[in-house]
């Protein structure tokens, strides 16, 4: 729902080139003559969904955090430099496309050009988890007055702006005993101080010294229910939660606390 909430979209012909400008002042361009429908060249309007995000508490409440696939196939996080959600539809169908197309994005929205950005591709599984990998078949460039990271694509999915954090610090898994019974109506987040725009999980493994966030969030008839415990992590990092540590909150009432973090 809170995917949902922040979804913009756009119709344009399919037989032009169509800019479109988001409301962060992100540009997407697409070719609507590339455009294929069930393989075969699309005629008339067509709409396009798109989704950014920036800060790790909208990647929180809708459930998008920054967990990348390392060249050794371990989950490490990233800080991005914007999430994208592209799709274009027409009746209700998926559209795909047979050549590139672009999307320019400012680099003020996350604090300004970091190097070694590169592009990554999501993808969510059967339970909704969103991983992100390096994208083989897409480039990413920095274009300045004003600074933007520069992407060319080649499919409508999940696309993110991305590093690995690359801390030479030696790294520890974290174990996360959370209340009985939420094993499968829970989530679990970590937030980095200083970085707004990252948000992990807990799968994979971090620098000890890190100063950071755990978050334990649920649903709760609708609204959040969350604990946040920081820690500075240490060999073999262990964390516990209970419900009687939770916040009842709403939705802006969760993104509220999370903007507040370090």
């Amino acid at each position: 729902a809170n995917l949902n909430n922040i979804k913009q979209t756009a119709t344009f012909d399919a037989a032009t080139t169509f800019t479109f400008t988001s409301s962060k002042g992100t540009e997407v361009v697409i070719d609507g003559t590339c455009l294929r429908k069930n393989g075969n060249p699309v005629t008339g309007n067509v709409q396009l969904e798109f989704v950014e995000l920036y800060d790790r508490a909208t990647m929180a409440i809708t459930n998008k955090p920054t967990i990348g696939i390392n060249s050794l196939g371990e989950e490490e996080i990233l800080e991005s430099g914007g999430e994208f959600n592209i799709k274009v539809m027409q009746d209700g169908v998926a559209l795909t496309t047979t050549c590139n197309y672009t999307i320019d994005v400012p680099t003020s929205l996350t604090g300004g050009t970091k190097p070694d950005m590169l592009p990554f591709n999501g993808t969510v599984d059967g339970n909704g988890k969103l991983t992100w990998e390096v994208a083989p078949n897409a480039e990413l460039y920095v274009k300045t007055n004003p600074d933007k990271y520069a992407a060319i694509l080649s499919n409508f999915n999940w696309f993110n702006c991305d590093k690995f954090y690359a801390d030479p610090r030696p790294k520890t898994s974290i174990s996360v005993l959370i209340p009985s019974g939420y094993a499968n109506a829970s989530t679990t987040f970590l937030s980095t101080n200083a970085r707004p725009n990252s948000l992990g999980g807990i799968g994979g493994k971090y620098p000890i010294g890190l100063e950071c966030n755990i978050i334990f969030v649920t649903e709760d008839n609708g609204n959040f229910r969350y604990a946040i415990k920081p820690l500075t992590l240490v060999n073999n990092q262990q964390v516990s939660f209970s419900i009687s540590e939770t916040t009842l909150a709403t939705a802006a009432q969760f993104k509220a606390a999370l903007d507040a973090l370090p």
